[in-house]
């Protein structure tokens, strides 16, 4: 009787397991059969609320490596019948699909559908879900995966996976795994500023609470406040538009900054002044203003002179048209560093301001920019620190200044320009209304960075302090024509003074790869990566030298430890990688890397991951510009 009740389940089992592979055999030929894990492909959804009941999703699809995709079809269902507006050149949509089809993928683009519905949901929690189906040809067979459900301001897709491990404040919100966006900013810059702060408030106050009580518990509400002035001051005079939008968010965020500690002290407006001189002033109250706080010299020299500097961003321009990529494609790749503290709560936003440049930010809550945007004409600008011996009384050398910050500099140029000549002429000598206003032959910035700009046809770095500046291009010092890097030191054995004027005062002086040795590292790393696999790169493999743990030094010598002289330490851990990792070994996650940005110039796109690039799973966050 066993046997034979055995015997029947066989059969019953076998013959079930049959119609499962026969059913499955069918809906392989039209519809569901891989998993995601088992597509040729990464695919995200993003859904951004963007007010009014207006709702924008993004679905991206990304081929592995070097794979071109047949027959691809994105096919996302609305949950409410609602009036379309398609993004996407070449999709199209009915009352309840939205659709892009294409015969074949292009080498290095992230195909992507873009579109935003109109629904009467009032908030983000109101907004139902919408999913997506993605269809595909392989061995002659139509294959689909479906996405999963969305509702408003999500994202499914990729996350950094050890971001709740990441220090932070425990009064402030938890940090996004993979950022928030704010969706498409449009209109006059007040009307773009106050739709950033009503998306946005919650997290301005808590972070301006912050970073502007940490700055008067330091110098005083009386000093800080004169400060701030001086820089609204500076950036009147070179772009006043940026003031409204500071303005707009300041509005915007009115019922949230209204309960800032600091409220009966200083107006919404002014919060968000300071947020956009905040990094600036994290360097030090400037030069000889000071004197009019009664501060001797000595209580404002260089904040990290003479230890080594431990600022960690790392930057890389790769030409398409110079041979540099595999693809021919024109790349920047940006890693910004950080205090996890400071620099976790990630921000994206699209802003397309009435008669301007549509242009694209990451940056933390209040700011404009963090240090790193690009636009639809095809130029991306990034910075970092620069080499920051810059404060030196004994010799009268006072290199930072109540100048212009850099958020309005990146404004102003992505906004407004459309090439790197233009950028380059914004960076160094401003305008001319600004020099009618001030005076000046070039610009009065506040402090030392390195900008490095790209376009299809060129890219170079821009070495300044308060008043000198240094453009170095590719092949100037070693490199093949194709690429340019810059981490957070100066290279330039040159500089232009204040007078526009050619010297032979080096912008080494203010710190050369010796004055910041973990610099350096991460420099030639990139330098000797660009050069040995000049030709070979596209944004995978990029992606992948932007996540070492390893090291290369000026000579060409690959580091993977480090002794203490007790054991072998990684050397991430032990000293500064492209990845950088601050806290030494054993693993303390105070910082550094806190995002990574890849842009594609020739689709105007944009690959963003939030954390670090290490850490992070599953496909970035994508962005489109249309031209």
């Amino acid at each position: 009787m066993v046997k034979k009740c055995s015997t029947k389940f066989r059969t019953s089992f076998l013959l079930l397991a049959v119609l499962v592979l026969s059913f499955l055999s069918v809906q392989q030929g039209f519809a569901q059969s891989p998993t995601a894990e088992k597509t040729p492909f990464m695919h995200s959804l993003a859904a951004t609320w963007e007010g009014k009941g207006v709702v924008r999703y993004r679905i991206a699809v990304q081929p592995t490596e070097d794979t071109v995709l047949e027959g691809l079809k994105i096919v996302a269902t609305n949950p409410v019948s609602g009036n379309v507006s398609v993004v996407t050149p070449g999709a199209t949509s009915d009352k309840e699909k939205v659709s892009l089809a294409m015969d074949k993928t292009t080498p290095g683009k992230v195909p992507m559908l873009e579109y935003t519905l109109q629904t009467n949901a009032a908030e983000p929690g109101n907004v139902q879900p919408v999913s997506a189906e993605i269809f595909w040809t392989e061995n002659g067979k139509e294959l689909s995966v479906k996405t999963e459900s969305i509702g408003g301001d999500g994202f499914v897709g990729g996350i950094g996976t050890a971001m709740d491990k990441y220090a932070r404040t425990p009064e402030l919100p938890p940090y996004y795994p993979a950022g928030k966006d704010l969706g498409v900013l449009t209109g006059s810059w007040y009307e773009m500023g106050v739709q950033y702060g009503e998306r946005s408030g919650r997290e301005i106050v808590d972070f301006f609470d912050y970073r502007f009580g940490a700055h008067v518990e330091k110098y005083g509400l009386k000093h800080l406040l004169e400060d701030v002035s001086r820089y609204e001051a500076q950036a009147r005079m070179f772009f006043p538009e940026g003031l409204e939008f500071a303005r707009g968010i300041g509005d915007g965020a009115d019922k949230y900054l209204s309960k800032s500690k600091f409220h009966g002290d200083v107006s919404n407006y002014l919060k968000i002044v300071f947020m956009n001189c905040d990094n600036c002033l994290f360097y030090g109250h400037p030069g000889p203003a000071d004197v009019d706080h009664g501060l001797p010299p000595e209580t404002t020299a260089d904040v990290r002179d003479p230890s080594p500097v431990m600022d960690a961003c790392s930057m890389i321009a790769l030409l398409g048209a110079k041979g540099a990529t595999a693809d021919g494609t024109t790349m920047l790749v940006h890693n910004n560093d950080g205090d996890f503290i400071d620099e976790t709560w990630r921000y994206t936003y699209t802003a397309a301001p009435t008669g301007g440049n549509v242009f694209w930010s990451s940056t933390t809550p209040g700011k404009f920019f963090d240090i790193m945007g690009t636009n639809n004409k095809g130029l991306a600008v990034a910075l970092t620190v620069g080499g920051n011996k810059t404060w030196l009384p004994s010799q009268n050398i006072y290199e930072r200044a109540f100048g212009v910050t850099f958020q309005y500099i990146l404004l102003k140029v992505l906004s407004s320009a459309g090439s790197v000549p233009e950028a380059l002429e914004l960076v160094t000598v401003a305008t001319p209304e600004y020099r009618k206003a001030t005076g000046r032959k070039t610009l009065l910035r506040t402090r030392h960075n390195n900008y490095i700009m790209l376009d299809k046809n060129e890219a170079l770095v821009v070495e300044v302090s308060a008043n000198r500046y240094a453009v170095r291009r590719p092949g100037d010092y070693g490199e093949d024509p194709g690429y340019i890097v810059a981490t957070n030191h100066f290279v330039a054995n040159h500089s232009y003074d204040a007078n526009n004027e050619k010297t032979d005062f080096p912008m080494t002086f203010f710190g050369d790869d010796d004055y910041a040795p973990m610099s350096a590292t991460r420099y030639y790393t990139g330098f000797w990566q660009a050069k040995m696999n000049f030709g070979k790169l596209d944004a995978d493999k990029i992606r992948k030298i932007w996540t070492s743990h390893t090291y290369i030094t000026k000579k060409g010598e690959l580091v993977e430890k480090i002794t203490d002289g007790k054991e072998w330490l990684p050397a991430h851990l032990a000293s500064r990688t492209i990845c950088s990792h601050d806290g030494g070994y054993p693993e303390t996650y105070i910082g550094s890397t806190t995002d990574t940005k890849i842009v594609t110039i020739d689709f105007n796109q944009i690959r963003y991951s939030a954390g670090r690039p290490c850490e992070y799973e599953g496909m970035p966050r994508t962005f489109v510009l249309q031209p």
